[in-house]
């Protein structure tokens, strides 16, 4: 099982946003050891130790699902502990995008951060339905 830390800048989303959220967050339970964080400020995010760092970012490489599996099944494999992080609307330091073993976009769209929160998680999770072989990418 892989462990994972997700650290959002800003709000959580709310309302119709949250319940999904918590819906994918439920799913991911039997595949990932989740741990989400939420900071206010970039300026709050601490990476742990040896973790390998994802940053969601506008310009990032831009994976397609099977693409995202293949990365995940490698950590998973490498029981690596994963860290995740996305900014919020002013995106994230510079220092910290340096530090990331990889930055990945979610789409060459803008959109809310609500939005691009549930995007992650729900990738997450297509990407272990993938891996294990389960019904629910077509």
């Amino acid at each position: 099982m892989i462990h994972l830390t997700f650290i959002t800048v800003g709000d959580l989303p709310k309302g119709p946003f949250k319940e999904i959220g918590d819906e994918f967050k439920k799913r991911l339970g039997p595949f990932v050891k989740l741990d989400h964080r939420v900071v206010k400020t970039a300026d709050n995010i601490s990476i742990p130790e040896g973790s390998f760092l994802i940053v969601l970012d506008e310009r990032g490489k831009l994976y397609d699902s099977k693409r995202v599996a293949q990365a995940v099944k490698m950590m998973e494999d490498t029981g690596q502990h994963v860290t995740v992080v996305l900014g919020g609307p002013k995106g994230l330091p510079i220092e910290l995008k340096r530090k990331a073993k990889l930055l990945l976009g979610i789409s060459p769209m803008t959109t809310t951060h609500d939005l691009a929160h549930i995007f992650f998680l729900e990738q997450l999770y297509r990407a272990f339905t993938i891996i294990r072989g389960k019904e629910y990418h077509y």
